[in-house]
Formats: structure tokens, sequence, C-alpha cells
């Protein structure tokens, strides 16, 4: 998901786990369409095996079938539809994509299903105003809004005062009070115009002259809980193994603890045999383990995390410093690191946290006694070599 804003441990939310190999993350979405067509996030849908959408009509719950017709990664958008049997097309659609004359200061809300097992299944609604026109690292495809947003939100619409839909929220910043940002609606319509035969889109907004309560009660019918089942790594091939490896693994052990072969995949001449074994059929998750004379030498877990969910700026990077802790390190980055390697050879504990808007860029903290003995900024493009790749 490179290239793709999710700051907070945010908006993909892992709801459930269905067995050995997958498990079950929720978004959400908007409805787009009487016959089923939803917008959300390509990050929602990314790597899904099976897809659902949950409608709520008046507070009465339908699950239904999905399938993705359109993604663009780059933006983060993503077109599905519902394609079930049982499924009722909607009778109208109350609101029109407005995508010009949107201020700075004009006030919105964001609707979505964040944290549904903790929150509950019931949509939320939050508002906030227009605060730049630019999101990110002055990024022009998105808003920054003040409404608060938090996991599972992403997808979800973001409408003007009069009901129009102006965007699809996508993330938002661990330390930053109400910072949120939205995908302008414009690189929604781009995105419909790349599918076949999709219907015209509503022209006009009905809820323009409704007590905001009844906008609510309306648009509600319309703002959708997206399910998807994934791959799971980590059920496959649980933390708990990997930090089981010690100085005395061999190939055969290790192969025998994960339940599948390891991978060769270099040798070069320096007495170390270099061996992988990649998980769920995901070439950027593995664990990587270099042997000496048979036995385990050092290891590292998933070089290229795919759920991470950090934004690391280099303001985080010198709010770091030697003697914080693990736990101080967690609360500053909002969620735990990943113990990527073990040695055997000192006390100390490498754990590193991987940028969600560029998964090249990670922080690496050493922790000695549990605290920070030595923080550095990696960068993964430049050490893939590394790894023989």
């Amino acid at each position: 998901m490179k290239n793709i804003p999710l700051f907070l441990a945010l908006f993909l939310i892992p709801i459930l786990g269905l067995g050995q190999n997958t498990a079950m993350v929720s978004g959400s979405g908007i409805v787009l369409s009487k016959d089923g067509y939803i917008a959300t996030n390509n990050h929602v849908i990314e790597n899904g095996l099976e897809y659902f959408v949950d409608i709520y009509t008046n507070g009465i719950k339908q699950s239904f079938k999905a399938k993705v017709i359109q993604a663009d990664k780059e933006n983060d958008l993503a077109v599905i539809k519902i394609e079930d049997p049982l499924f009722k097309p909607f009778k109208s659609i109350p609101y029109a994509f407005r995508m010009q004359g949107i201020n700075v200061g004009e006030k919105v809300f964001a609707m979505g299903y964040p944290r549904p097992g903790i929150q509950g299944e019931e949509v939320k609604i939050t508002d906030g105003l227009i605060s730049s026109k630019t999101g990110f690292q002055n990024d022009n495809k998105s808003f920054q809004i003040s409404a608060p947003i938090q996991p599972g939100n992403s997808g979800g619409p973001l409408f003007d005062y009069s009901g129009n839909l102006i965007g699809l929220t996508s993330s938002g910043i661990p330390s930053g009070e109400n910072v949120g940002y939205a995908i302008k609606i414009s690189y929604l319509n781009n995105l419909i115009d790349l599918v076949p035969n999709f219907p015209i889109l509503t022209a006009t907004t009905t809820t323009t002259n409704l007590s905001f309560t009844e906008k609510i009660k309306i648009l509600s019918n319309y703002t959708v809980m997206i399910r998807v089942v994934i791959p799971d790594c980590d059920l496959k091939t649980p933390s708990e193994l990997f930090n089981t490896i010690n100085a005395g693994s061999t190939v055969k052990g290790i192969s025998a603890m994960l339940g599948m072969e390891g991978e060769n995949y270099r040798n070069d001449g320096s007495g170390i045999s270099f061996y992988k074994w990649v998980l769920c059929e995901n070439d950027k998750t593995f664990i990587d383990c270099w042997l000496k004379d048979g036995k385990m030498y050092l290891s590292m877990k998933s070089f290229n995390n795919p759920d991470s969910r950090y934004i690391l700026n280099e303001e985080m990077f010198k709010l770091i410093k030697p003697g914080m802790t693990y736990e101080a390190i967690c609360k500053l980055l909002v969620g735990p690191g990943e113990m990527y390697r073990t040695d055997y050879m000192s006390s100390i504990k490498f754990f590193r946290w991987i940028d969600s808007y560029n998964q090249d860029l990670y922080f690496d903290v050493w922790f000695l006694n549990n605290k920070v003995h030595l923080v550095r900024k990696g960068d993964f493009a430049k050490e893939k070599s590394l790894l023989g790749e």
C-alpha cells in the first residue's frame, strides 16, 4: 500500500479471525447508485479474498456479497458493486457530487463505522471544518479537515452541510488533534469514468433544506460498512513462532516449526547461508534467517510490512530520545513496534515502525534494559541488496 497516507492504526480495522489463513477487516463506504455501486478507499479492499457490504436501513442491518469493479491505487480509491440475489435497488440517491467552490473554513461532517467491535455497529457522525485545501505534505488530492476520524472510517463519506458529497475520508495523524484527510470527490469522479456502463450520477441534492438531524437519518441509510476477508500471515505464522527461533535453531527445525520449507536464496562465500520463509504468498512479509555452521546466526521478520499504519515525520523522529521506554515510543507513534531481529549476541532488543505513506522508510529503535539505546531512520530501498533481492 505504498504512497497511501494511513497515519493512525487507522482505517482498516481487524474484526475477526476466520481460520488458519484468513481474517476479516472492515472499513466504510458510500452508495453511488441505486443498483449498488459503492465507493471506498483502495486500501480497504486491497488484497481481499471476499467482500461484504452491510447496509443499515433505519437501523435494520442487511449484508450482501460484493465484488471490486475498479481500483485506483495511486489515489487510494475503489468502486465495488453489490452482486447478491437478495439485494433490492435503492429507490433514489439523495446527494450529488460537489467538486468546486469548497472553501477553507466551510463546515463539513464525516460518516462511517469506526471500531465496530468496540463502538458498535451504528454509523458515527463527526463534524468540523475544511482546514486546508491540500492534504498531507501539500497533497492536492486531499482536504485537511478538523472533523475527528478514527480507525474504521476509511472510505466513508465527507458531506458539506447541504448534504453534497465532497470527499471520502482516508487518514489522520496520530499526534495531531482533530487532523484528518479526505480525498476530493473529483478524483472519484475520474475513476467512475473508467467504469463501463456506470449509471448517470444524481444531479441534485434533496436534503439541502432539511434539519441536520433529518439529513443524518437519510444519509445513514447510504453510508455502509465494508467487510473484507484477507490473508492473515500472523494467523498462519504467529509472531510467537518467530520469537522461539534461537541460537541453536537449524533450517530443518525452523521449517518444521513454521510448517514450510525454507528458501535458500543466497550463498555468497562468507560462510553464512541465507534462508527465507515467505508467508501467505506475500513476498514482502517473511522470516529471514542467516545460518552459520548450520545454526541460526541472525533472524529478521517482515522486511516490509504492508499492514503498517504509522506516519513517521522529522518532528516525531526528533522526539525519540535516549532513555525513553518502549511503552513511551508506542504511545508517541500510536502503535506497537515490530521486534524484527534477535541475534543472541547482546541484550539489545531491535524494534521498528514502518511508515505507511512511504513503505521504504522506517524508524529503527534499539532498546537496552527497555530504554532507547539508539534510534535511526532507515530506507528499505537502499538495503534490499543486503537480503540478496
